[in-house]
């Protein structure tokens, strides 16, 4: 851990990272919640062009205050923006409307070209308004999208999705603060069994989310009561519930040969447990002809099987189509007496944990929104789930280095709701696939490899690395405890060394791996949720994926070693966005998932805890890319492009998220909303930065020498 003088000062230091309250009573830190969606939000405006370029002008506080004659106006300001503005720092000015400007104070970033000084807010400037009072702080993350949206063409704009965003935000900024609440377990590394570091890392990841959105944490259709049952940082208890569905109703995967053995009981109760389920049924009279289905505890109350009163009222439990209301009248589905196990929500919500020694846990289809798409589970991802998988397995076969890193989920059985017309049904023509109704009642089974499930073994999901969790004013990293169980000695530069080693120990892992991925022409989902690295005596020694679905591919890299086409479900007259047009298009997700979302979090994150410089860890991340490249054995032309796209170009494509939220507007659709620009290339950053620098300390030296 870090000494007590040095964990002082970097608690003194503004944050983006949760501040988590120690009392009930307690308020959470509402500046601190503001100014981490304000500069996200900021972030994504700047990235995804909102204004056009001539609507914002780059400057400097010296040359800005001067020519608008505003020295006295910083008067009036906090000691924060004084500090910021008695310097010749750069300052981004935004044309609101004739008479207004938004400033804000910046400093130069490694994945945008800037971002938002973390002690300061945008100013408003209203030039019309008295010295004294013409800037204004933005104190709401509320008034700042207002003032955006003001100055944006409306025309060009859904008023749907406007108010979509607006809502969206409203409930991130809700849930933020409700999370502020929850009690985080700062012992994670050091559980004592596999499967409880893995419960506590997944509240850590859940407590911010998806790094740099400010949508992330909102969850529409919670109430605030149901928000701090359900998700993870809360860490509570969550009892399953049952339903009976006709086995004429119940499509299952490939992998189910008999759905009698074979069906989520088995797999997920113990022996007690399903003595009781079985009398159950049998109560029923439904032991022959239904099988049991676990349900999440929110999804049976709003949707399966509603009250008149419940809260969603847009929900799809109150359109005709998709109730199953009928099928409860017939007998087709049953309500069960019957609640178990007991689970714990992971990071996505819907991913429910065993705190026990079993390789077992369940994804299950919960109809609220986040990041505004529906969170259910249509059977179409689960067929293309498993072909993805079949392709993860090859690849493993193909490539040692893949067999020794690359370690899977199965998620081949999975059960759900079907109606019997289209019961055996599995192609791309089945209009089941594209109804809302079967997506929310429906289970998946996950089984990890047996040999992960050790008490000598740690599983943290990438998404929890990216995370610091403030308590009582200390501050606190995964990699804390790491670093202790490895070597006690306490000296800050000693644990500075060890967490940029355990930094680069997780790039060799993650982007080795990734890297060989791409050579065989596939890219698995990268964001830190999917990705959780394993360790083994303290060191990263694989990964472990899980959501197959959304594992991408370039057809002719897979060709080149004899891996067929997957042949992916897709709507009629619709490419699957499974298939990768381009290698470029491939790379893309390790570019901006990989690279942008998931190591940027770490490296923020050990910069701000360790107070390591984000460039030194920047070039570790981009050592481990050279090595990768030199080491794996790529074809000549896919190596040369992959350094180009990865290494040497100026700039990366970035993954949009608030404009495509607002021209999405109300279609409920089941995968997150986004689209592209282009932002800065962090490693080509770096390099010029480290470049600038070696000029400027020849000019230096010259100069000394010239002076004599």
């Amino acid at each position: 851990m870090l000494n007590t003088d040095e964990t002082v000062k970097i608690n003194t230091m503004p944050t983006l990272f949760p501040v988590q309250i120690s009392y009930s009573d307690s308020q959470p830190d509402m500046v601190v919640i503001q100014s981490s969606l304000m500069t996200y939000l900021i972030e994504c405006v700047l990235l995804e062009q909102w204004l056009a370029k001539n609507r914002i002008e780059v400057t400097t506080t010296f040359d800005y205050l001067a020519a608008q004659g505003l020295p006295q106006a910083v008067d009036s300001l906090s000691n924060a923006y004084q500090s910021f503005f008695v310097q010749d720092n750069p300052l981004l000015v935004l044309q609101i409307s004739s008479d207004s400007r938004l400033l804000l104070p910046v400093e130069s970033a490694y994945t945008a070209p800037w971002r938002l000084h973390k002690s300061c807010v945008p100013l408003l400037y209203r030039l019309n308004n008295a010295i004294s009072a013409c800037l204004q702080p933005v104190e709401t993350v509320e008034t700042l999208l207002d003032i955006l949206l003001s100055a944006m063409d409306h025309s060009a704009l859904s008023a749907t999705g406007i108010v979509k965003l607006k809502e969206s935000l409203q409930a991130s900024l809700v849930a933020k603060t409700q999370s502020a609440h929850a009690d985080i377990s700062t012992t994670v590394y050091s559980q004592p069994h596999w499967y409880q570091t893995l419960i506590a890392a997944e509240q850590w990841a859940s407590l911010m989310d998806r790094p740099f959105h400010p949508l992330a944490k909102g969850k529409l259709g919670f109430t605030a009561a149901e928000y701090q049952h359900y998700m993870a940082e809360f860490n509570q208890p969550i009892a399953l519930v049952w339903v009976a569905v006709a086995k004429s109703h119940i499509m299952a995967a490939d992998q189910v040969e008999d759905i009698n053995r074979q069906n989520p009981a088995v797999y997920l109760l113990d022996k007690v447990q399903q003595q009781r389920l079985a009398e159950e049924m049998q109560g029923h009279k439904l032991i022959d002809t239904h099988v049991a289905i676990p349900v999440h505890p929110w999804q049976i109350t709003q949707v399966i099987y509603p009250s008149s009163n419940n809260s969603c009222d847009n929900d799809a439990s109150n359109h005709d189509a998709d109730s199953y209301a009928k099928d409860l009248a017939d007998g087709t589905v049953v309500k069960l007496v019957f609640n178990a196990p007991i689970t714990y929500a992971s990071a996505s919500m819907r991913s429910m944990l065993l705190s026990a020694d079993t390789p077992y846990s369940i994804k299950l289809p919960i109809g609220v929104y986040a990041l505004n798409s529906k969170r259910y589970l249509p059977a179409l991802k689960l067929i293309n789930g498993e072909k993805n998988q079949a392709i993860l397995m090859q690849a493993r076969q193909i490539d040692n280095g893949l067999s020794a890193t690359l370690r899977l989920w199965d998620e081949r059985l999975w059960w759900g709701y079907m109606s019997p017309t289209n019961l055996q049904d599995k192609s791309a023509t089945n209009p089941c696939f594209y109804q809302e109704k079967p997506t929310h009642l429906c289970a998946m089974l996950r089984i990890l490899p047996t040999d992960l499930c050790d008490d000598q073994v740690r599983l943290l999901p990438m998404a929890s690395l990216g995370m610091l969790v403030s308590k009582d004013g200390i501050s606190h990293h995964i990699f804390d405890e790491i670093i202790q169980a490895e070597s006690p000695m306490t000296q800050t530069a000693h644990i500075k060394r060890e967490a940029i080693d355990c930094f680069k120990n997780l790039c060799e892992v993650f982007l080795g791996t990734m890297l060989r991925c791409l050579r065989l022409g596939l890219a698995p989902e990268m964001h830190g949720q999917n990705i959780v690295m394993v360790m083994k005596n303290h060191r990263f020694t694989s990964l472990l994926l899980r959501d197959h679905d959304s594992v991408r591919i370039y057809l002719p890299w897979l060709a080149r070693h004899q891996i067929a086409d997957p042949e992916y479900l897709s709507p009629p007259n619709f490419k699957n966005r499974l298939y990768r047009e381009t290698p470029q298009a491939l790379i893309f997700y390790l570019q901006s998932l990989g690279i942008l979302v998931n190591i940027r979090a770490i490296i923020e994150a050990l910069s701000a805890h360790y107070k390591i410089s984000e460039a030194v860890l920047w070039r570790e991340a981009k050592d481990s890319i050279d090595r990768a490249l030199t080491d794996i054995d790529f074809d000549a032309d896919q190596c040369e492009l992959i350094r180009e796209q990865l290494l040497t170009t100026q700039y990366y494509p970035h993954k949009t998220l608030l404009l495509p939220v607002i021209e999405r507007g109300d279609d409920p659709h089941g995968s997150m909303p986004a689209g592209e620009s282009v932002t800065t290339n962090p490693f080509f950053r770096v390099k010029n930065i480290e470049e600038n620098l070696r000029v400027d300390s020849v000019r230096k030296h010259n100069e000394r020498k010239i002076n004599g």
